[in-house]
């Protein structure tokens, strides 16, 4: 093989990695230590270390006891599939309940689907409806879906 064959080589495989990390790309590279909220992103997606659902979990606990409403966002999901830890919906609509709060609007819409369900709490369609509402307002497009077919 050629040594400029090598190098178009070398570079798609570095332009590959590079894509395959998205907007972590720079997060790679050396700029300091990192979040546990980007650590637990970097866990999670199996983006520049192994997938690892127990160690996202772990740094997305620790972001989220710490105010972070995209951890507390992430954390409750991982609650609610059962990654890196035991379901447990009650979990779940505690730390959705949190980003919401913040005005996290991915978190408000799943806080009206576990309010619509009764999954962590009791079935409740108008606490449903205020939170797809609420989704909605930021512009979130499952929110706006979710209140077409809920409102009556």
């Amino acid at each position: 093989m050629s040594i400029k064959k090598l190098i178009v080589i070398i570079g798609l495989s570095m332009l590959f990695a590079g894509c395959s990390t998205g907007r972590y790309a720079d997060e790679l590279q050396n700029t300091g230590p990192l979040t546990p909220t980007e650590m637990g992103k970097r866990y999670l997606l199996g983006r520049g270390v192994p997938q690892n659902n127990a160690k996202a979990f772990s740094y997305f606990s620790e972001a989220a006891k710490d105010g972070d409403p995209f951890a507390q966002n992430e954390l409750a999901f991982m609650y609610a599939a059962g990654k890196g830890t035991t379901r447990d919906y009650s979990k779940a609509f505690f730390w959705y309940q949190k980003a919401a709060d913040h005005g996290l609007a991915s978190a408000q819409y799943n806080l009206g689907l576990l309010y619509l369900h009764g999954l962590g709490t009791e079935p409740n369609k108008t606490q449903a409806i205020h939170w797809f509402q609420k989704s909605a307002e930021h512009g979130f497009e499952p929110a706006k879906l979710a209140l077409q077919k809920n409102k009556s």
